[in-house]
């Protein structure tokens, strides 16, 4: 009977300890990886994994919209700490660390994926 009983309270904890938040499937420097293990513990439940946005209902961060010149860093940190009329505020969730190291990441990825501010010379 205690068998049973250690078995279930140790599949409880494997179970409670396992995320449903999506997981990366890129591969990142080891220099962007504490944003991507922060961004995956926080944001990819509704941003989606690599901040693609995928079915979620939340906008993919990886798009030209949230690009510096349009979002800047602080737009970033201030979406996160107080959220939007959509997004719940995240400051209890999130250290300014964690928060730093995301910006990190997401700056990253989006360079990552091909996408470039304009240059203002070339208008």
């Amino acid at each position: 009977m205690k068998f049973n009983h250690l078995v279930f309270l140790v599949s409880i904890a494997l179970f409670g300890s396992t995320s449903c938040a999506p997981k990366a499937t890129l591969e990142v420097p080891e220099a962007y990886k504490k944003g991507q293990n922060a961004f995956h513990k926080i944001c990819s439940n509704c941003h989606g994994s690599d901040a693609m946005g995928k079915h979620t209902k939340a906008p993919k961060l990886i798009d030209e919209e949230y690009l510096a010149p349009n979002f800047t860093d602080d737009d970033i940190r201030e979406t996160i700490l107080n959220g939007t009329g959509k997004m719940p505020p995240q400051k209890k969730n999130v250290s300014a660390e964690e928060i730093t190291e995301i910006i990190k990441y997401l700056r990253y990825s989006q360079k990552a994926a091909g996408l470039e501010p304009e240059d203002e010379d070339d208008s």
